[in-house]
């Protein structure tokens, strides 16, 4: 059984790849002036607790191709913590951001099932505003 079969075999609906760019598209992007140009999502693939995100970005002024890899910090969270940033060359195939993935989560020993972080519970700040005066303005 092929990789991407057995991982959604296993995952169900939590194995998810979406394309947001055609290779069309991507091409024009590489085309632009790399000056005014922001990184950009290409294609993702969510499998569980973890997620590879293909992007193009500028660097030296050159548009690359790289990849992104993000983990939950609890298998329900809805939101995504940047992990790493491998160094393989971008692929638009699927199966090879999902080598790239398999790699990144045995080096690491992380899990597509389970949280391998212990949760930090963040600080909640308060927004406070400034009392305004005016008399300040008044004597100019």
């Amino acid at each position: 059984m092929n990789r991407i079969r057995q991982l959604k075999k296993e995952l169900g609906e939590k194995y998810l790849f979406e394309r947001l760019l055609s290779v069309r598209e991507v091409k024009k992007l590489f085309e632009q002036d790399m000056g005014k140009f922001s990184a950009q999502v290409i294609q993702s693939m969510t499998a569980g607790c973890v997620k590879i995100e293909l992007c193009v970005y500028a660097q030296n002024g050159k548009p690359c191709l790289g990849y992104d890899v993000f983990v939950k910090d609890c298998p329900d969270s809805s939101e995504w913590i940047c992990y790493d940033s491998p160094n393989d060359p971008g692929s638009f195939r699927e199966e090879d951001m999902l080598a790239v993935l398999d790699r990144v989560v045995q080096e690491n020993r992380l899990s597509y099932t389970e949280c391998c972080f212990e949760k930090l519970d963040g600080k909640i700040f308060e927004k406070k505003t400034a009392a305004a005066t005016f008399g300040d303005r008044d004597r100019l």
